[in-house]
């Protein structure tokens, strides 16, 4: 993390899943536009690695911070937040990227993998809206982006819990439109499609038939990739959209179409 010590940092851009896949490459993209980014990641080192690629993009350095966090934790998540104003000036922007998924019906989901999706994934954007939303409220103005799901509109087999978790992301973010809206802070729900992450990426090398069975059925014969998402979260994070809010716009390449 850069020194709270060091001269303050331009208002910036919480992201949130930083590290890698849809966060970082909305990271790249908000440092390459010059804006401030405080990235957020529990993985501490490829955190650190995420960030030295936005640095290398950014018109500073110093409009980069990188936080650890474990954002299931409500106090972790509070605090990596805080730490972000001690470096950045404030904060104009939250994308709250950060998520994973277990899979299982709802017959085969235990407890512990329900509540471990509904934390991962629905609670950790809970808690960084909370802990960011008096900043934004203070500034008079805001934009807040959730990733959620198109498994949230569209379900899949063995995604009970992480289905669920993500159609709780999509009423949060509607909430937060309707109650910040007079606070000039809007709130919309992005929800990807099949999105090559280096998570799916990986599974898809181990199973390449896997991968054209999916292309195939999206009317643009392809996956998207990370940065095709992230073109349109940093639009309306960044104001290109400000009288966008309480939408849930699919990332899909048309595959809801089907």
């Amino acid at each position: 993390m850069i020194s709270s010590g060091a001269p303050s940092a331009p208002s910036a851009v919480l992201v949130t899943g930083a590290a890698s896949g849809i966060g970082l490459a909305c990271a790249l993209r908000l440092a390459a536009a010059g804006h401030g980014v405080a990235m957020v990641d529990r993985d501490a080192d490829g955190l650190a690695g995420a960030a030295r690629r936005c640095a290398e993009r950014a018109s500073t350095a110093m409009r980069i911070s990188t936080h650890a966090a474990d954002l299931t934790d409500p106090a972790a998540t509070a605090a990596a937040v805080n730490a972000a104003l001690t470096v950045h000036t404030g904060l104009y922007g939250v994308v709250n990227a950060a998520g994973a998924v277990r899979g299982g019906t709802a017959v085969d989901t235990t407890d512990a993998d329900w509540r471990w999706n509904l934390d991962t994934n629905a609670s950790s954007a809970f808690y960084v809206c909370r802990a960011a939303l008096p900043h934004l409220v203070a500034a008079g103005r805001g934009a807040i982006v959730n990733i959620a799901s198109l498994t949230a509109l569209r379900p899949i087999p063995d995604r009970a819990g992480y289905a669920a978790a993500k159609g709780a992301v999509i009423a949060f973010t509607r909430q937060l439109a309707y109650e910040y809206g007079p606070h000039g802070i809007t709130a919309n729900t992005v929800c990807p499609g099949a999105i090559r992450t280096p998570l799916l990426a990986a599974r898809f090398d181990r199973e390449p038939a896997a991968e054209r069975d999916l292309s195939a059925r999206i009317p643009l014969r392809r996956m998207g990739e990370p940065d095709e998402l992230a073109a349109l979260v940093v639009l309306l994070v960044t104001g290109g959209c400000g009288y966008l809010t309480g939408q849930t716009i699919t990332v899909d390449g048309g595959l809801s179409l089907v």
